[in-house]
């Protein structure tokens, strides 16, 4: 078996994704991007056997000073939405594991203690051989829309509430733009309003040149969707991702002065409406906050009556530094499930 860490230019890493059902989140300037962000080194696990291929985007993050970490040791992180490790082939549960454990020899060579890694809910992963290589927890549900069924269907899934509110919009003079790239600002501007609105943590604020990668580096993979009230300013705003026909709902916001009208539900109707216009396959929402049954979840369960599992994977690829670095933190062990434990807060 060959195996090893992948930098972002190396052509294996988009041979593998030419081969493979994927997402964004999976493509190597993506991950470079999330990695600027967050203050890491962007990388890949690849192994290959045969036909068969396995696939781990990665943000290697140096450890806290505080914990007085070897010069070497680093930990990895799934890079900002669901990147989870990507099967190509077919792999059996027994080469699965031979991958994972190649990715324990080649992550701790190059100074891994820990990994944590979110799971795609529409890209399952089978599910034995990671629970014999580190811990699944399950978070909760996501919510996603089949685009493949008539339009008819799809309203007949959305809440009766959220459909007369599209049609009381409509008669007031809201209307939604797509790719209106010139009304960058006016998203950024209602998205963080709603981050604020939420006590949003920093993470989730961004720099406008973040944007401006971010669009850069997908391309024609990126959409803006706008809901323009009828005095022209930006009711509702939102960023949606096309991947294969799999449209994510990416990052969005609503303007204080419109929150009670709701333009968010015109807006998402409206790209669901033009995504299976496209050919799209499937429209994946997302979940609550933390993907809690919050109401954001109840919000997003109004579009459909599908969901799917959102789930981390955590692996300790050096058993002895990770127990290091938990008693530097003064811990025997995590409290509460955290992962890895030397970062709790």
């Amino acid at each position: 078996m060959r195996a090893e860490l992948l930098s972002c230019d190396d052509p294996r890493w988009l041979d593998f994704l030419r081969g493979a059902p994927h997402d964004f989140y999976h493509l190597p300037a993506y991950v470079e991007l999330c990695a600027r962000h967050e203050g890491g080194r962007p990388a890949a696990f690849w192994a290959a056997e045969g036909e068969a291929a396995m696939l781990i985007p990665m943000v290697l993050r140096p450890l806290p000073p505080e914990l007085d970490p070897g010069a070497r040791w680093r930990d990895a992180v799934a890079p900002y939405g669901y990147p989870c490790p990507l099967l190509r082939g077919d792999p059996g549960d027994g080469t699965v594991a031979a991958m994972l454990e190649a990715f324990r020899g080649v992550g701790a060579a190059a100074g891994i203690v820990s990994a944590f890694l979110r799971l795609h809910p529409l890209l399952p992963l089978p599910e034995g051989p990671f629970r014999a290589f580190g811990a699944l927890v399950n978070h909760g549900e996501t919510v996603y829309l089949d685009l493949s069924l008539p339009r008819a269907m799809l309203d007949r899934q959305t809440r009766v509430n959220h459909l007369a509110d599209v049609r009381r919009l409509e008669r007031e003079g809201f209307r939604v733009l797509v790719d209106r790239w010139d009304r960058l600002d006016d998203f950024i501007s209602v998205y963080e309003q709603t981050m604020r609105l939420r006590a949003a943590d920093a993470f989730y604020f961004f720099e406008r040149g973040y944007y401006q990668e971010l669009r850069r580096c997908l391309g024609e993979r990126l959409h803006l969707s706008i809901v323009q009230a009828p005095d022209g300013a930006a009711a509702a705003a939102g960023l949606f991702t096309w991947v294969d026909g799999l449209v994510q709902f990416h990052l969005s916001g609503t303007g204080e002065a419109y929150r009670r009208a709701g333009p968010a539900k015109m807006m998402l109707v409206h790209m669901r409406d033009w995504a299976k216009g496209r050919g799209g396959r499937f429209m994946h929402l997302g979940g609550g906050v933390g993907c809690q049954e919050d109401s954001l979840a109840f919000f997003k369960q109004g579009f459909s009556k599908l969901r799917a599992r959102f789930g981390t994977f955590r692996m300790v690829l050096q058993p002895d530094r990770y127990q290091i670095l938990l008693r530097r933190r003064g811990l025997a062990e995590a409290a509460g499930g955290f992962f890895p434990g030397y970062r709790q807060p």
